[in-house]
């Protein structure tokens, strides 16, 4: 079976790789649909990968194999896998706190990840689907770290929310912010996002604003911003604690690495404005079953995000479009 590799920065290989069969608690899947996340993209592909290594982990396909003491799944059945998940026996789960562990076993490192014809994932991030296609389903990861940054802001019926950075999971929270609040909702981005803009107004955005023609802190955007949904790099903290409102809540889930990840702001400020900066970091990966529901019934619209695929033997181009077309590219596909 062939599985692609990355190495910093931006190189690929297609290998033909050996898998073993599916041991206890394991399924072997044949991957349909695997997204390219910026992750991917921006971080693993363009910084971190030191060495060749899989990658790829918003994951759809068919369960082909399947070994001892899994139950919950069968040969034949549609799945999706959860980026990582909870153990269920540490101290935390029992006391109800699973979003805080992630100590399941996962499959990042393994031969072979999304980026792949097969691969093998523990039973803990398998979740059964029906009802959808591969490439909607595949969406399903991202749209778990939406909603968890959604559900971390706490949107009510008549906050006014800013999100920043217009990309698939800030757009996916836009939407989610749009079914939940009467407020007015503002998306900023660079002008060049224009395919990402353009989805944003379609999606609920009452106001665009393209932060490279007026830089955000400069706008008046004529009412109390009480909710935040900051998608971008950390250095657009500053700039969200500036627009907040007083009592607003900040929700943030941008990374970054080296120097670029350190911010300063001014205290004295964010404290009189009692304001709150809450981080969304959704692993383990909650809200599948969620994410698929809202996919199945459309009230996420996954054709609306995906704008293109491509077969695993061009894998390069899936993952230079999704980093450098701006202009055109929200959502990349890979189709192994």
């Amino acid at each position: 079976m062939k599985a692609a590799y990355v190495k910093a920065p931006y190189q690929f290989q297609v290998r033909n790789v050996n898998l073993p069969k599916p041991g206890p608690r394991h399924v072997l899947v044949r991957v349909k649909s695997c997204g390219v996340c910026g992750t991917d993209a921006i971080h693993i592909a363009g910084q971190q990968a030191a060495d060749w290594q899989a990658f790829g982990h918003e994951v759809a396909g068919v369960v082909e194999a399947v070994g001892d003491d899994v139950t919950h799944v069968k040969k034949g059945d549609r799945v999706a896998l959860e980026s990582s998940s909870f153990c269920r026996s540490c101290s935390l789960c029992r006391n109800g706190r699973v979003d805080l562990c992630n100590r399941a076993p996962g499959f990042w490192n393994a031969t072979a990840m999304g980026f792949a014809e097969k691969m093998l994932a523990p039973i803990e991030c398998v979740v059964q689907f029906d009802g959808l296609d591969f490439d909607a389903a595949c969406l399903a990861e991202p749209l778990g770290v939406a909603i968890d940054l959604v559900k971390t802001a706490e949107i009510g019926l008549d906050d006014n929310v800013l999100v920043i950075g217009p990309g698939p999971i800030g757009l996916m929270a836009l939407a989610l912010a749009r079914r939940q609040t009467a407020g007015r909702i503002f998306l900023a981005g660079n002008s060049h996002s224009k395919a990402r803009m353009k989805l944003g107004r379609k999606l609920g955005a009452d106001e665009l604003i393209e932060t490279d023609k007026t830089p955000l802190a400069g706008v008046d955007l004529g009412t109390r911003i009480t909710r935040v949904l900051d998608t971008a790099p950390p250095q657009t903290l500053q700039t969200a604690i500036k627009a907040a409102a007083t009592g607003a809540v900040i929700a943030y889930i941008g990374i970054e690495y080296g120097q670029g990840a350190t911010v300063s702001f001014d205290a004295n400020e964010f404290h009189f404005k009692k304001l709150q900066l809450r981080a969304s970091f959704a692993s383990p990966a909650l809200y599948f079953p969620m994410a698929l529901e809202f996919l199945k019934l459309g009230r996420i619209e996954a054709n609306a995000f995906i704008s293109h695929r491509f077969p695993l033997d061009r894998i390069e181009d899936a993952v230079c479009t999704a980093a450098h077309d701006k202009a055109k590219a929200v959502k990349v596909i890979v189709n192994p």
